[in-house]
């Protein structure tokens, strides 16, 4: 059984996420996410919920949380993680530093 792909037409959305939204957390200028910057990164991805909520190792539901705007019930916010993650795996943003020098130190499986 495969997830049937709807396409969504929502008016309004910019091309993409707010530039703070690409900040680390820690910045003084980063602020989280909304809905609508989600969504703007989600919709280019050529992935279901449900291939996006594997990737994040959460559930479809969880997914569909995110990309619910603020007046529904449902609605929650993502996580800085879940956002981060999204961002580096499309080259967003680059790497932590940390998961670079892992990538730099591991060796091959024999």
């Amino acid at each position: 059984m495969s997830e049937a792909r709807t396409e969504y037409v929502v008016s309004g959305l910019s091309q993409g996420p707010n530039p703070r939204t690409l900040l680390h957390c820690s910045h003084p200028d980063y602020i989280p996410p909304t809905w609508e910057d989600v969504r703007s990164i989600t919709q280019g991805i050529d992935a279901t919920g449900s291939e996006l909520a594997s990737f994040l190792d959460v559930s479809p539901r969880t997914v569909r949380k995110w990309l619910a705007p603020p007046t529904a019930a449902n609605h929650a916010p993502i996580p800085f993680a879940a956002w981060h993650l999204i961002l580096v795996a499309l080259g967003k943003i680059p790497a932590p530093a940390l998961a670079r020098k892992a990538d730099t130190t591991q060796q091959p499986a024999q």
